[in-house]
């Protein structure tokens, strides 16, 4: 199997799987790149001080350098890039660190990676000089402490971003000439942009920030480090949420109720609901930002509604219109 893991690694040691290229300054606002040999920056071994923690495993840049970058040799076209570690607290004036997948011809193509600056994550995608970003919602405040799993997915028409396995952002990927932000902040972050080029390295930068000191980010081993290739398709369940709250829609409504939209970008959506609400709408989100019915549904109260359609558009949600007050038990959607 393809992909990028500590097996490997271990066996054929980082070479094998990592170029390295460097960005320097030269003087006089001059700057050069040139190829290095990636076991210079990423130091680890294979020794254990308690079980999976190694007692090396340091990725540093040296004075001098603008940026350091660590690409796979190998490229992705539907991938999983998945990293457990602790991130870097290099406080409000240190460099970006940046993970993920990205084409390999120094930022001329596409991108779906995370970028830590200032205690803050956020996530990209598209093809530069404009990619979207994103805010991610939910970084632990213990991130620099503590080992948290980092995942995005990669498919043809979507970008999902997940901490610890939660949903964090989703970015809905078209050929339409403008990219939007459509919601930033919890329960998770919504945009669109531009569709990805078809095969992407992953990466591992340290990039700006003082070139007068070192920068080294500690606890990143081949350990913690999972790539593969994904799929094509998505399949996501989610329990629906509030809009823009970290609330699921189960319990009590009262008044016209609006979900958290969800992606969909030309999969199949699927709503399963069980609520004692009378009417529902399925609204779908345009290019511009607008909202637009799908249909109106019916619901019998305490029978379950499931609603299936394929939705071209980005994002898709459902509006609860309640008679007074009423209550949901169930509110789930699947992506697919």
């Amino acid at each position: 199997m393809s992909g990028i893991r500590f097996g490997r690694i271990l066996e054929r040691d980082v070479q094998e799987s990592f170029y390295c290229w460097v960005r320097e300054a030269i003087g006089e606002g001059a700057e050069r790149f040139r190829l290095e040999d990636p076991s210079k920056f990423w130091r680890f071994s294979w020794d254990e001080k308690i079980y999976t923690e190694f007692t090396e495993a340091t990725y540093k840049r040296p004075p001098g350098l603008v940026t350091l970058s660590l690409r796979s040799r190998e490229v992705f076209q539907n991938g999983v890039f998945q990293l457990h570690a602790k991130l870097p607290d290099w406080g409000p004036q240190g460099p970006m660190l940046w993970f993920g997948f990205e084409a390999e011809d120094l930022f001329g193509g596409g991108v779906a990676h995370f970028m830590l600056q200032g205690g803050q994550l956020r996530a990209f995608a598209g093809a530069w000089p404009h990619p979207t970003s994103l805010r991610l919602a939910g970084l632990p405040e213990d991130y620099s402490s503590k080992r948290h799993t980092y995942t995005v997915r990669v498919h043809d028409r979507l970008c999902l971003w997940f901490i610890d396995n939660r949903l964090s952002a989703a970015m809905a990927l078209t050929d339409s000439e403008k990219n939007f932000v459509l919601y930033e902040g919890m329960p998770y972050s919504l945009g669109v942009t531009v569709l990805k080029p078809s095969a992407m390295a992953i990466l591992i930068d340290i990039d700006g920030g003082t070139t007068e000191r070192e920068w080294v980010w500690n606890d990143l081993h081949p350990w913690g480090l999972r790539v593969l290739e994904g799929s094509a398709k998505p399949y996501l369940a989610l329990k629906l949420y509030r809009y823009g709250r970290d609330e699921t829609l189960e319990g009590k409504v009262e008044g016209v109720t609006v979900s958290h939209p969800v992606p969909a970008a030309g999969s199949r959506v699927t709503f399963s609901v069980v609520s004692t609400v009378n009417l529902a709408r399925v609204e779908a989100c345009t290019l511009d930002g607008r909202w637009v019915v799908l249909d109106e549904l019916e619901l019998k109260a305490g029978k379950l509604l499931r609603w299936s359609e394929v939705v071209s558009e980005p994002f898709v949600r459902l509006t609860l219109e309640p008679v007074g007050q009423g209550e949901v038990s169930l509110a789930e959607a699947y992506i697919c």
